[in-house]
């Protein structure tokens, strides 16, 4: 064998312990490897011979892929702060406690809301989540029970915070036919994310909606539709030329999320077969047709109007209709048209903009016609395997909004 000194390389028997030449020990050495307790920070050396010093600040979720399959998670990724000018190990160990300061600065600064990247009260209910969550350091069973539930709130995900009401967020629970424990977590992964957001200027203060949720274990919420009564005299009002009971009337035809209502764009709208085409939240309710009621089907024209592009419900100018403005015009009109909405103690009104898939829900009731067709209209999945085996035609869907 060759002595394991580079600069000596005499050849030696395999048996000795020591060289003949220089004396060295033919032992290698195993040096143990210096590493800093968690939070301080390490140090390596570049290929062009520099040294850098580098600091983990937390970790932030990249959202998956358009193309990845539906329910894939988020993956973490580590944010550091580096700098990587040193000459040698020691400067670049001296500037450690450097970059320790200068991330409680920042942290400081991120908390009083001063240079933040939070978009002030901008910021969506998914933006938002995914910044708490790296922050909330709890078992990874735990996490999976979050962020399990906080999926109830998908049709409200890309809407900035002060745009969500607690009648939203309800209906995003009521509308759910996941379990009791589920909509627990939903609640407090919600409860977490809005204390998260209040000290950081993205929510105003006080406004912690998760507290004024309830839970009705099983699914299928207590919010009502509008009586017969009520939707007759929301009907008259829209021949009548009023342009937000003539979209509410639709809403109770068309049976679509109030948000996925709003985002229905022109090109959404066949209008050869006369039928929308789209939805959110679940598969089932992600781009599925929705045949037009003869009954709306000049309000629809109408709203569409000779626009190539857009949102079809949009304002008389053309420009998107927000949820929060959807629901203040409805209020508006049940109070001008007499139709009692009283709000309980926690601030919920009776009747919502989800209200009008419910009346949808109702009125198909009283058509006659396979259960498959009407999951296929109001976009649930209770039944999803028996819509994976079945096709669905327009002149099925027809029947049924033909009648109604």
């Amino acid at each position: 064998m060759t002595c394991i000194n580079p600069k000596c390389a005499a050849q030696l028997p395999d048996t000795a312990k020591y060289c003949l030449c220089c004396g060295r020990k033919q032992t290698a050495v195993t040096r143990r490897r210096r590493v800093h307790a968690n939070g301080q920070g390490c140090v390596y050396r570049l290929p062009n011979g520099k040294w850098r010093a580098e600091k983990t600040l937390g970790y932030r979720l990249e959202p998956p892929p358009a193309d990845s399959p539906p329910g894939t998670m988020p993956k973490k990724k580590r944010v550091t702060v580096t700098r990587s000018d040193f000459k040698t190990r020691t400067e670049a160990l001296a500037a450690l406690p450097e970059l320790t300061a200068k991330t409680k600065a920042d942290r400081a600064r991120s908390s009083s809301g001063t240079p933040t990247a939070r978009k002030g009260d901008q910021i969506t209910l998914k933006e938002l989540y995914d910044q708490w969550e790296p922050t909330h350091q709890r078992s990874r069973q735990t996490m999976d029970c979050y962020r399990s539930g906080f999926r109830l709130f998908e049709p409200l995900w890309d809407l900035p915070m002060t745009d969500i009401d607690v009648d939203d967020l309800q209906d995003c629970l009521d509308e759910s036919d996941k379990g009791k424990r589920t909509k627990e977590n939903a609640r407090a992964a919600l409860g977490l994310v809005y204390k998260y957001g209040i000290p950081r200027n993205a929510i105003p203060k006080d406004r912690n909606l998760a507290q004024y949720l309830r839970i009705n274990a099983g699914g299928g919420g207590s919010k009502e539709g509008f009586t017969a009564p009520e939707l007759e005299n929301i009907r008259n009002a829209a021949a009548e030329g009023d342009r937000t009971a003539q979209l509410v009337y639709c809403h109770c035809y068309l049976g679509f999320r109030p948000t996925a209502l709003l985002i229905l764009q022109i090109a959404d709208y066949d209008r050869a077969q006369r039928a929308l085409v789209g939805g959110i939240k679940t598969d089932a309710g992600k781009r599925r047709t929705v045949t037009v009621s003869p009954k709306i089907q000049g309000y629809v024209d109408a709203f569409a109007g000779g626009r190539s592009k857009g949102p079809v419900f949009a304002k008389e100018n053309g420009s998107p209709l927000s949820l929060p403005d959807y629901r203040a015009a409805l209020y508006a009109l049940l109070e001008r048209l007499g139709i009692e909405n009283p709000v309980d103690e926690q601030g919920r009104h009776r009747l919502t903009p989800h209200s009008c898939r419910h009346t949808f829900a109702t009125l198909m009731k009283r058509v006659e016609a396979p259960d498959k067709d009407k999951l296929e209209l109001i976009g649930h999945t209770s039944t999803s395997q028996l819509r994976d085996y079945q096709d669905v035609s327009y002149e099925d869907l027809r029947k049924i909004t033909d009648l109604i």
